[in-house]
């Protein structure tokens, strides 16, 4: 019956073009720090793949390596993309917040509105020889890197506390073992897996973590500053979020709201998909609401800006920019 064939070949071109469709991705650009192949190279990749096989319709996401480690040449040129199509990313380290923070005049980008969806975060312990001190004794020898790095989170959370400390600068994290081993340090900061397991091996006890979740651990920065004035407590809440933030991907300010409620969908189901690997790594995942709570701790009020960069000119005579 020639209607039934044009129906039937009605619905043979339907399918056709749907199959055309499914076959012809959109293509994404996800921007991360570089090296090609340096530390967020493996983050990255496993990161566009679970979302990009999450989102509701095909998208090729193409992860592409800009400038160095710390993120911020990355930044820069994310907030110069040419419209918030959706179709452009960011994988934001701590690093580039904290740049941002102490008025480093590489930094020419402002993150105001830009959209989480997911973050790896990682624990961050203050550990030391004995219990934490109360303020009495002796100044404890902190080792951390540099003035201008997010360790000085450390100082700036013991100054708070009212527990005298001395920085020994200079001190990357197996440096900063070593000097604790050799009794050239009284305390340093755990960044990674396992800290209480790490602590252990040192000899070491926890004084405080800055991280959200407990592994029979410390205090809690965050509750310890729950008293202290805004402005401070942000400040050190903010320095923490940069040491415990590994990566956090972010969409363009103003993406239209059914892009972004599609990537955030995507988002979500990527970091249940990968949480127990996560996990298993001592690491946690964290999907677009978590995410959004780090990403405002690590994009503080200007009062907790100032706060920070007066305190690290009385104590390092550190000036901003």
């Amino acid at each position: 019956m020639p209607g039934r064939r044009a129906l039937l070949a009605g619905i043979a071109a339907v399918a056709a073009a749907r199959r055309g469709q499914a076959q012809t991705a959109d293509s994404a650009v996800l921007l991360i720090p570089g090296p090609e192949d340096g530390r967020f190279a493996a983050i990255a990749t496993r990161a566009a793949a679970g979302l990009a096989r999450n989102m509701p319709h095909a998208v090729a996401l193409r992860v592409e390596a800009l400038g160095g480690p710390d993120g911020v040449t990355a930044a820069n040129r994310f907030a110069t993309t040419d419209g918030p199509d959706g179709r452009s990313l960011l994988l934001l380290p701590g690093a580039a917040t904290h740049a941002r923070i102490i008025g480093d005049t590489r930094v020419r980008f402002d993150p105001s509105g830009w959209i989480p969806l997911v973050a790896l975060a990682q624990p961050v312990w203050l550990v030391g020889r004995g219990p934490r001190p109360d303020g009495a004794g002796r100044p404890v020898r902190v080792a951390i890197g540099a003035p201008d790095q997010a360790e000085a989170a450390a100082i700036f959370a013991l100054d708070l506390l009212g527990v005298p400390a001395t920085p020994l600068t200079g001190h990357g994290p197996e440096a900063a073992e070593e000097a604790f081993g050799a009794d050239r340090a009284d305390a340093l900061l755990l960044l990674g897996p396992r800290p209480a397991l790490r602590a252990a091996a040192l000899g070491a006890q926890p004084w405080l973590r800055f991280d959200a979740v407990a592994e029979a651990a410390p205090p809690a920065f965050a509750d310890l500053a729950a008293g202290m004035p805004a402005s401070a407590r942000d400040a050190g809440l903010a320095g923490a979020a940069a040491l415990r933030s590994r990566g956090l991907v972010l969409l363009p300010a103003l993406t239209p709201a059914d892009q972004a409620a599609a990537w955030r969908r995507a988002a979500q189901r990527f970091a249940e998909e990968d949480a127990r690997e996560a996990m298993e790594a001592g690491l946690r995942l964290l999907g677009p609401a978590e995410a959004a709570t780090l990403f405002a701790a690590l994009c503080p009020a200007p009062d907790a800006i100032a706060t920070w960069r007066d305190w690290a000119l009385r104590r390092f005579g550190a000036r901003a920019g």
